[in-house]
């Protein structure tokens, strides 16, 4: 492999990919399959499971050929998938132990899917809810690393803060959600998607 395209951006990548250079994939593969399988594996607590969702979302990348809708940048997009994929787990999870028999057939797909559909709103409201109770700068440093997947380092800089400064919100942060998970039980699901209490 040339080392040239293994210093090419993702967008570059992406369409040399999108015309058939599959060299130009597997840079993609090798810069992202560690960090979303060690991703995975933090929140999944299984090597077996967090190798899967991690080829899964890697193999959605290349059935797609490279032609894929990223608003920002290819890393967002990855974790974005990486994130869907373990919620996605998690429920099958659950679902796998309602006995079959109290679904019928016909009802289970359009079941599962308003049922998610609310769930997913009420995740939502419920994590905005509790995100807001946070102090503005505790919130920003919450967003910046859960939401926008940037270290601690990189933190610090943008904000202008020490390392040690945004691990301190961070933990505290973490433990106020945790916290407030306790009054939100049956949301638990999403908690673990939304919050990705280590």
């Amino acid at each position: 492999m040339s080392k040239t395209i293994t210093v090419l951006g993702d967008k570059i990548l992406l369409e040399q990919y999108h015309q058939g250079n599959t060299t130009a994939y597997n840079v993609l593969f090798k810069r992202y399959y560690g960090p979303l399988y060690g991703y995975a594996l933090k929140n999944v607590r299984e090597t077996t499971i967090a190798e899967e969702l991690t080829m899964d979302v890697m193999l959605g990348l290349w059935k797609k050929k490279g032609a894929v809708d990223i608003e920002n940048d290819l890393k967002a997009y990855l974790y974005r998938s990486i994130k869907n994929a373990i919620y996605n787990h998690y429920r099958k999870k659950i679902l796998s132990t309602v006995p079959l028999e109290q679904v019928t057939e016909k009802a289970t797909p359009i079941c599962r899917s308003a049922d998610h559909d609310l769930h997913s709103r009420e995740l939502e409201k419920v994590y905005q809810e509790k995100l807001s109770k946070l102090s503005p700068q505790r919130r920003k440093v919450y967003q910046m690393s859960r939401e926008e997947n940037m270290t601690y380092a990189e933190i610090a800089e943008n904000m202008d803060l020490s390392v040690n400064t945004v691990e301190n919100y961070m933990v505290a942060s973490l433990h106020f959600f945790r916290q407030q998970l306790k009054e939100h039980a049956d949301l638990i699901l999403g908690f673990v998607m939304l919050l990705l209490l280590q």
